[in-house]
């Protein structure tokens, strides 16, 4: 029997429709695996999204977004999971931004904190770096419209921008005193600011 990309864009639908857990998914990708009655037809991406369920230990976990991913990857071809769950992926980007900007590349540790509004779904994307503090990166990163509210920055360890905002990642390898203003369109402006060293 022939397994097909609509078979496993199915069973993304049931997930994220609540009818299947993540064990059902893994249930599915290790008896499709198993089973010598069963066949892709040498499509690789069937392949790879079959194993990565089947393992979810050295591969993604199965979550909605994940989930969402593969449906994705499924129905285009594009696959993001790395750039949604992987910080090292990254890196390499990172670097090209700062070396278009002259910037020294000094990246940060994902464990420690930005300071993030609670609107970040929104557009533009403002992003500024000051001198880091103890277990803090110094990044500030908003969307909307700037306040001067007490609560209008929460602490989020870095690493959680991946399932957020994936884009912004990128950015963060910018020396102190600098800042970025970007948005879903490819619009992106970044530039040094003196005073920002000062503070």
């Amino acid at each position: 029997m022939k397994i097909t990309r609509e078979n496993l864009i199915e069973i993304c639908d049931n997930f994220l429709d609540n009818k299947i857990d993540k064990i059902a998914v893994q249930d599915f990708a290790w008896n499709k695996i198993t089973n010598d009655e069963f066949e892709w037809d040498e499509d690789e991406i069937v392949s790879d999204i079959l194993f990565q369920w089947n393992n979810e230990e050295i591969n993604f976990e199965i979550n909605i977004l994940n989930i969402s991913l593969w449906k994705k990857r499924l129905l285009t071809e594009q696959d993001e999971l790395h750039i949604y769950n992987s910080w090292n992926s990254h890196i390499e980007t990172q670097k090209e931004i700062c070396k278009k900007y002259n910037s020294e590349w000094m990246p940060i540790n994902k464990k420690f904190k930005i300071g993030v509004s609670t609107n970040l779904d929104k557009d533009p994307i403002n992003g500024l770096r000051h001198q880091n503090e103890k277990t803090t990166t110094g990044w500030f990163i908003w969307s909307g419209e700037y306040s001067e509210a007490e609560d209008f920055f929460q602490p989020i360890c870095a690493e959680h921008l991946l399932a957020q905002r994936p884009e912004i990642i990128k950015y963060l390898g910018l020396e102190i005193g600098f800042r970025f203003l970007i948005n879903r369109n490819k619009y992106e402006d970044v530039w040094y600011d003196e005073k920002l060293k000062s503070k």
